[in-house]
């Protein structure tokens, strides 16, 4: 069984098994009710499942008494964005994101275009779980009104943004793979706006997504064979919710999720030095980035939610995570792929280089990902004996800021209990192949003990 994920900006559950229409309805009224009945956005993903959660979410909107505007299919990033121009209380995207075809989600976005902070979030959840909801009578129901036309308003502030001209001038042949995704109608507007030559990859809108939806090297594949032979500058492999993305560069070559926030960072902070803000296991590279350019890092929970709220908190320039987010509070409180592309184009057009030759500036360590499968309360506990696992541990530094993260001299590992499958993530880094297999190895086997 799948179990229902319940955060506070949002639930994630498996369709049919932990997220029924119920339950879709009962968490879009929690959140309905904390805006007082406000006015409330909504998008979704093309997932199959994403008509039905959209039914239910909005059924539960109207009964609160809320103002609908519907974005209808709209990458997760638009619809933050479109927050503050609508002067909403909030808005609700549906999308699976990352997640397998099986998987979708209800996020909550707050006032300020941010996944729903933490404080409210929990909020939310009281309110769910004690099912203490608006309701309103006949003459007080909600009303929807479908939005169509926003695209142009935010291509138009990110062109403001980023320099297009440069861009044009290049004259770049671009990939770009949405996985059959919400951001697929859009790319042709993008195309046009920052008039580049566009190569789609499965780029038809559908329920079934043609590749793994997590942007890594081995769902760049696909691309990354296509590429030399379009003549393509750079290519672009998205998740089906416009909000983590890898980067295929010209010769062929995929590269980790984890260099995407490097690779922006680097040019971000030439122009404009603060603080870049990530997660506790994200690439050291980062690190190395930020103090090439004199800013500092502060590295927090994994997840965007608690991404985005320090970046608010420490004002900073640029934020993302190793899973291929990347955000600029300076345009908008969210991770997003049309942004990043922007961005990363941008980079080459005016240094005049070829992303291989940006990418191949920065720092680069070995990292290595495994999983260990086990339910949550396991791992919780397996997790809490590694830390006084000493043949393990030796002489590392320990922070438990989320799950547990070792520190060496020159290698990493962190581990920690996966928020949406029923396993326990390891993740080592080291400036060799061989020691991070090591370190995931040693984690592997010591959790494997335990449990």
């Amino acid at each position: 069984m799948n179990k229902l994920r319940l955060a506070s900006f949002g639930i994630r559950g498996f369709v049919g098994e932990s997220l029924p229409p119920s339950v879709v309805i009962d968490f879009a009224s929690a959140f309905a009710t904390y805006t007082d009945g406000g006015r409330i956005l909504l998008g979704r993903d093309t997932r199959y499942s994403s008509p039905m959660i959209h039914s239910a979410v909005l059924s539960g909107l109207l009964s609160t008494g809320c103002e609908v505007l519907d974005f209808g299919v709209c990458p997760t990033p638009m619809l933050q964005f479109a927050v503050k121009p609508y002067r909403a209380a909030g808005a609700i995207s549906i999308s699976g994101g990352h997640n397998a075809p099986g998987w979708n989600a209800v996020t909550l976005i707050g006032a300020d275009g941010a996944f729903l902070e933490p404080f409210g979030g929990e909020t939310v959840l009281d309110c769910f779980h004690a099912r203490d909801f608006l309701r309103r009578d006949w003459q007080g129901m909600g009303t929807v009104r479908r939005v169509g036309d926003f695209a142009l308003s935010y291509f138009d502030a990110m062109a403001d943004m980023i320099n297009v001209n440069a861009i044009r001038e290049a004259d770049f042949t671009v990939l770009i793979d949405p996985v059959g995704g919400a951001g697929c109608s859009y790319l042709p507007l993008f195309a046009d706006r920052f008039r580049f030559r566009l190569v789609p990859i499965n780029a038809q809108p559908s329920g079934y997504l043609a590749r793994e939806p997590e942007p890594r090297p081995r769902s760049a594949l696909q691309m990354a064979s296509i590429i030399p032979h379009t003549g393509g500058d750079v290519g672009f492999v998205l998740s089906s919710d416009m909000s983590r993305m890898s980067v295929v560069t010209e010769t062929g070559e995929p590269m980790s999720e984890e260099y995407t926030l490097a690779l922006i960072a680097d040019h971000v902070l030439a122009k404009r030095t603060g603080t870049l803000v990530t997660n506790i296991c994200t690439t050291r590279t980062v690190d190395d980035v930020a103090r090439a350019h004199g800013a500092s890092v502060t590295r927090t929970r994994v997840g965007q939610a608690y991404v985005l709220d320090a970046l608010a908190d420490e004002q900073g320039v640029v934020g993302g995570e190793g899973s291929g987010s990347v955000a600029l509070p300076e345009f908008s409180n969210a991770s997003d792929g049309f942004l990043m592309m922007g961005l990363i184009l941008q980079a080459m057009a005016e240094s005049g280089r070829t992303v291989s030759a940006l990418l191949g500036q920065l720092p680069r360590y070995a990292i290595v990902k495994r999983s260990v499968p086990c339910g949550s309360r396991d791992g919780y506990r397996a997790i809490d004996a590694l830390k006084d696992h000493r043949d393990f541990l030796g002489d590392g530094l320990v922070d438990m800021t989320d799950g547990l993260r070792v520190d060496w001299a020159d290698s990493w590992v962190h581990v920690r209990t996966s928020q949406t499958q029923q396993l326990v993530r390891v993740i080592a880094e080291a400036t060799t192949r061989e020691e991070a297999e090591q370190r995931a190895d040693d984690a592997t086997r010591v959790l494997q003990q335990i449990l």
